[in-house]
């Protein structure tokens, strides 16, 4: 259990460290992404809001989504070679909660805690329906996504996709999945009021190197696209 922790941390540090410099990632559901990945990275406390109640943020859960509302594409680049269109649309709000977010106090546990533990700050969180896609085809998805938002013209996301569900021809060939014990793709993105921009990569994780409590895994990070 100690390496299966210490396998969260480092994944969600690396992935803090590319994909989210801003340090805008949502800590919910699992999801890794920006420096809220992991156990205790803030402490977070979310009220349950209606979509269209103004926030101590100065706007609405209703007014973000306004903003960022309509298509935005951008070019893809995929690691392997090759480019294509994506394109991405939010849906109707779903839910909407206020969160305030502080730094909790240091553990002492070593520099991936102090790493993530960086960005507490109070946001929204909205919950919507996303639609992503790329002219070529590999995706034609719709994920429903919590998006972070600390101000009113830009929110962003991380969701980990299910790769057994997807509508478009997307697999996985940046690395041999049957070598790994568990492959996992994440979208990452910043919708702003005028653009879009984000990441496609994974993680492949190592079968243990015995059964034993000894035993000790590690993580492979690789990317898909970066539009």
């Amino acid at each position: 259990m100690g390496e299966r922790r210490w396998l969260s941390w480092a994944v969600a540090a690396v992935m803090s460290a590319g994909l989210f410099g801003c340090g805008e990632g949502n800590p919910q559901s699992g999801q890794i992404g920006g420096v809220h990945a992991g156990e205790g990275a803030c402490h977070e406390e979310a009220e349950a809001i209606a979509a269209d109640a103004e926030t101590a943020l100065g706007f609405s859960a209703q007014d973000v989504v306004a903003a960022l509302s309509g298509e935005r594409s951008a070019p893809l680049t995929w690691a392997k070679g090759g480019s294509t269109t994506a394109t991405v649309s939010l849906g109707e709000i779903v839910s909407a909660s206020f969160v305030r977010s502080t730094t909790p106090p240091s553990s002492g546990s070593g520099g991936a805690e102090m790493a993530l533990a960086v960005d507490c700050a109070d946001h929204l969180q909205i919950e919507v329906p996303l639609a992503f896609s790329t002219e070529d085809g590999a995706f034609d998805e719709t994920f429903t996504v919590k998006l972070r938002a600390l101000q009113v013209s830009s929110a962003s996301f991380t969701h980990r996709i299910d790769l057994d569900a997807l509508q478009g021809t997307y697999e996985v060939t940046e690395v041999d999945p049957a070598e790994f014990r568990e492959v996992i793709v994440y979208l990452n993105g910043t919708v702003s009021s005028t653009a879009v921009d984000g990441v496609i990569s994974g993680v492949a994780e190592t079968f243990p190197t015995s059964d034993g409590p000894d035993g000790s895994v590690s993580a492979r990070m690789f990317n898909v696209a970066d539009f």
